[in-house]
């Protein structure tokens, strides 16, 4: 039989056996996997045949199930189920779980390493932040300081102005009218500004 027979054949068995009668639609599916040796252990079943103890390599035979395979395959498939895992399967898998462990090793470290990094740069930020807070509160201490200095300079001279005017107007008082006592009041004041004057300029 030619493979498109076997193919047909294998349709034609999967509607009979289908209870609704529906055809195999999965036949991209098949044509793709049976390439892999896992499923090349589960061939297409066929109509049964007479079972035969002396059957020559390359024929066909029914397993108890019914499922139909060729020498080669169902050999295959035994050595494939009895072949135990060796040293180099052994091997792979802890070199896979070690290449796993150390991904995820670097994995945790790259995150710790993130997360540090992150702190630091906001441990920065904040630093930075107090250190501008406290340059502009004290440059604002200082704008008072100064405007506090002005203000009190102001002062200084109001207050000597306004004593200025007072002490000019005591040494420019006219006392030919006034009585003894009166006289000898301002004669007081204008001795204590002459030595007032006299000591602040000395």
């Amino acid at each position: 039989m030619t493979l498109a027979d076997k193919e047909r054949d294998a349709h034609l068995l999967y509607i009979d056996l289908d209870p609704k009668r529906k055809p195999f639609t999965l036949m991209h599916c098949y044509i793709e996997f049976e390439k892999y040796p896992k499923w090349k252990t589960r061939p297409l079943p066929q109509k049964k045949q007479k079972k035969t103890s002396d059957a020559s390599p390359g024929t066909t035979s029914n397993d108890e199930d019914g499922a139909v395979c060729t020498d080669a395959v169902c050999t295959d498939a035994l050595e494939e189920e009895k072949r135990p895992h060796g040293a180099k399967n052994e091997k792979k898998e802890r070199l896979r779980k070690g290449k796993a462990s150390v991904s995820d090793a670097n994995g945790c470290k790259l995150s710790l390493e993130s997360v540090w990094a992150q702190k630091i740069e906001k441990d920065d930020i904040k630093e930075a932040t107090k250190i501008a807070r406290y340059a502009r509160a004290f440059e604002l201490q200082e704008k008072q300081i100064a405007l506090q200095e002005r203000e009190d300079a102001r002062k200084e001279r109001e207050d000597a102005r306004k004593q200025f005017e007072l002490d000019e107007k005591i040494m420019l008082m006219d006392t030919s009218g006034m009585n003894a006592a009166q006289k000898q009041f301002y004669m007081d004041r204008q001795d204590e500004i002459i030595t007032r004057r006299h000591n602040t300029s000395g």
